[in-house]
């Protein structure tokens, strides 16, 4: 390879790190930065039962989605024609999982979720799977925009049940972007054979991932209702908000893991950088916090405990992608399962006792039981 082959393979690699990572950036942090802001707008109880509905969504959307997007990304990154059959899948999966959501809410909202859902992300993911990176991030960002507008719209008629609402049709206007993974491919169920181990894997590792992100507040809701959630809620929030980096890297290294290139300098960065946030995270929390949200003072030690989860966490994310691109989903799943096991028992078991503060150190342990078994078993 001449020196110019060797800068333009660098050039390209820096753009998609960028196209990644600032529309990555760009999209979370938007939705990120909006939930913050309906904390104040909703209030501390307010804002407890909407984490509590968009953890159901949350929760209905991974279940209809069968665990594809990690599949489509690795097989779409060695070229299979893979696309129209699991579209096809996950449409017929999204149908049943909308009427169930339904009949158990009685709510139009949380019913269409899941279709929407399943349509945005399949879309997305394929086009991750192309490398089509710059695509990838005019999509998410433009998603998350019209989400903003419909959820602000929407919440003005109707309510929190509006915002929820506008989550949920944000999705459909990129129906149409689906199309093509049927044209260019068709369905056929024996393209599947000999993929069933990895998918079945993948989506019991996504679907594991999904209840670990959202079992917390599913479980505080009935039990401790919205007074405990809405304080927790934001200080959850403020941990997604700073877990952005090591998710952004996720996006454009598990495409390249899978071929091989580990981009280990990249990961070594992003861990680096995660221990700075750490410390300034805790450092600014107690002074941000009541100039921007006076009424969630109680959230401010949530938010610096919940910090120390941010570096094991950061790990578990950079090692999945390792063990995600060589199809050896079954460390992640096992990994998130215990994640899940530890939080769902401990906010049981210390929540009655120790409240808001226990809950929050077990979230705090389940992260790092949860990096620990992947990297020993890595």
């Amino acid at each position: 390879m001449n020196s110019f082959d060797r800068f333009k393979e660098y050039f390209l690699r820096v753009q998609n790190i960028t196209a990644v990572g600032v529309s990555t950036l760009i999209a979370n942090g938007i939705s990120s930065i909006f939930l913050i802001y309906l904390a104040s707008l909703l209030g501390v109880e307010g804002f407890g039962e909407l984490g509590y509905l968009l953890a159901v969504i949350g929760v209905s959307g991974g279940v209809a989605s069968l665990g594809t997007v990690n599949a489509l990304i690795v097989y779409v990154s060695k070229g299979e024609k893979i696309q129209a059959t699991l579209f096809f899948i996950v449409l017929c999966s999204a149908i049943i999982v909308g009427i169930s959501s339904f009949i158990i809410f009685q709510n139009e909202a949380v019913a269409i979720y899941p279709l929407g859902y399943v349509i945005f992300s399949s879309v997305l993911f394929d086009l991750l799977g192309r490398k089509s990176f710059v695509n990838y991030g005019k999509i998410m960002v433009s998603q998350r925009i019209i989400m903003v507008t419909l959820a602000l719209l929407l919440y003005q008629q109707y309510g929190i049940y509006g915002i929820v609402l506008g989550y949920s049709l944000s999705f459909f206007p990129f129906t149409f972007l689906m199309y093509r993974g049927f044209k260019e491919s068709k369905i056929d169920f024996s393209i599947l054979k000999g993929k069933m181990v990895f998918i079945r894997n993948n989506y019991l590792t996504h679907i594991s991932k999904i209840i670990n992100f959202n079992i917390d507040k599913l479980i505080i809701f009935p039990l401790f209702g919205t007074a405990i959630l809405g304080p927790y809620q934001l200080g959850f929030q403020i941990f997604i908000l700073v877990m952005l980096i090591p998710n952004t890297v996720l996006t454009y290294t598990l495409p390249h893991d899978v071929i091989g290139a580990k981009n280990l300098k990249l990961k070594k960065y992003a861990f680096l950088l995660s221990i700075l946030i750490t410390i300034i995270t805790i450092s600014l929390s107690p002074i941000i916090i009541p100039q921007i949200l006076p009424q969630f003072e109680e959230s401010i030690l949530i938010i610096q405990i919940m910090s120390l989860a941010f570096v094991p966490a950061s790990l578990s994310i950079l090692y999945s992608s390792e063990l995600l691109g060589s199809e050896r989903s079954r460390i992640v799943l096992i990994g998130t399962i215990i994640s899940v096991l530890i939080l769902s028992s401990g906010i049981i078991l210390l929540g009655k006792d120790y409240g808001l503060l226990g809950i929050t150190i077990i979230f705090v342990i389940a992260k790092m039981a949860e990096f620990l078994f992947i990297y020993l078993k890595k």
